[in-house]
């Protein structure tokens, strides 16, 4: 290159960073496309026009720009991160983990390498490995925020709470603007039962965005979890702000507290199974203040809903009824009705065996007892709601006591394996919830 064009290309980078200090991007890009002009191998002209292109979402573009580069500097880490960062928005999730390891080989405490690839082994649920890198990164850039808050979700991820409560900690202090940290804090002393201490960081947290709705429904859960019905079923309607996961639109108006007397109402069903079973019996209430109910039901649940007092009928979720003048969200009862806790309703049991349902004979001895051990697998928190079946093993040699398996699936081999000849399988006779019913009618326990 002639000293006359080294000179110009000299100039216009400055003048390129000084329009990217200005704000002036689109500006920059003219630049740094002009100096390509007269030197189309200016490394970190390519490198600068690849950064815009990513921030523009044009990541094919930025693709082939960073291996341009890289064609012409193959020590540099940067340029493997940033082809890992495009592969990465293009969905190549392997081939950016390879990109950002070859940033590592060159640099091993390359920061924003070490970050990014630790997210993507967080998304794959390796949390093991996800902690390893952010530890690493966190060494590299002790005050990156994002990194020590990621390491503390890791480590609670890994059910190590005193450690991960540390690495919360350190992030509030890095941002106290922040919430994240502090409803991460709330979700530990959850676990531990310090409900005061989760209530009081929830409350900060919603001091610091009154808007944000994870951190409603997190005090709405902590709330509730003390007792405090009414506060906590009011924080709870912000569920439905949760990202994905909004209230469904119907037809007719909400309803909040009306006279309900020769009205009819028709009651949603949201979330699992399990909150629909637990919540049905707040539906006697609507019916005795005058409402015919119709009850939304999950597949295989409406022969065991229609036992519930005060639901007249009951539909599919999502069917189009008829003649309706108000609805409401099955869980959004207590609050309507004022809940608190000395009033929950406590005439049980408010579900039962639906009529024709065959009632098995269990002719065992002693106290017959139901086991189910674990939940949804898919479920995000599984780890505290599932155990093992070899947890049970104490309790299988009791005397005068006889177990019986609910849970389903394929658990023969588990069975065999972990409880031979201890646990009899009643849940391969298990078609539906009424079937279910009826067997748990059956048991003591």
């Amino acid at each position: 290159m002639e000293n006359n064009e080294r000179s110009i290309i000299d100039g216009l980078m400055e003048d390129a960073e000084a329009a990217i200090a200005a704000g002036a991007v689109n500006k920059a890009k003219t630049i740094y496309t002009g100096i390509l002009a007269i030197d189309s191998n200016h490394v970190l002209a390519l490198r600068q026009l690849a950064i815009f292109a990513l921030q523009d979402g044009r990541a094919h573009e930025a693709l082939e720009l960073f291996q341009r580069a890289l064609e012409l500097k193959k020590d540099d880490p940067d340029l493997y991160h940033g082809i890992g960062t495009a592969l990465r928005q293009l969905g190549h999730t392997e081939n950016a983990m390879l990109a950002f390891d070859g940033a590592l080989r060159i640099d091993r405490h390359h920061h924003p390498a070490l970050y990014d690839l630790a997210l993507l082994y967080q998304k794959r649920r390796d949390f093991a490995a996800a902690d390893r890198l952010y530890e690493r990164a966190s060494m590299a850039r002790w005050n990156h925020f994002d990194s020590i808050l990621n390491r503390g979700v890791v480590l609670y991820r890994q059910d190590k709470l005193p450690e991960a409560e540390r690495w919360f900690h350190h992030a509030a202090l890095l941002n106290d603007t922040d919430p994240r940290p502090l409803i991460n804090l709330a979700m530990i002393y959850r676990v531990w039962g310090r409900l005061d201490a989760a209530v009081s960081c929830l409350k900060k947290a919603v001091s610091l965005d009154a808007e944000n709705p994870v951190a409603h429904w997190n005090l709405a859960n902590a709330l509730l979890a003390s007792g405090n019905l009414a506060d906590g079923f009011e924080e709870y309607e912000w569920r439905f702000r949760r990202p994905g996961r909004g209230m469904r639109s119907v037809d007719v108006p909400l309803w909040d507290g009306e006279p309900l007397s020769g009205k009819s109402i028709l009651v949603t069903v949201e979330q699992g199974i399990g909150d629909a079973i637990h919540f049905v019996r707040f539906v006697a209430d609507l019916a005795d203040r005058g409402a015919s109910v119709v009850l939304e039901c999950h597949p295989g649940t409406a022969s065991l809903m229609t036992t519930a007092r005060g639901v007249a009928r009951t539909v599919t979720i999502g069917e189009k009824v008829e003649g309706i003048n108000f609805h409401v969200p099955l869980m959004s009862i207590p609050h309507k009705i004022g809940l608190t806790f000395d009033a929950i309703p406590a005439r049980v049991p408010y579900l039962s065996v639906p009529a024709g349902t065959r009632e098995p004979v269990i002719a065992s001895p002693g106290l017959k007892v139901g086991l189910v051990w674990r939940g949804n697998p898919q479920h995000e928190n599984d780890a505290q709601r599932s155990l093992p079946l070899s947890n049970f093993a104490p309790l299988l040699d009791r005397e005068g006591i006889s177990f019986f398996s609910l849970q389903v699936g394929d658990v023969q081999s588990e069975l065999e394996s972990d409880a031979p000849g201890k646990i009899t399988d009643l849940a391969r006779g298990l078609k539906s919830f009424a079937d279910t019913a009826a067997v748990v009618s059956a048991l003591d326990l």
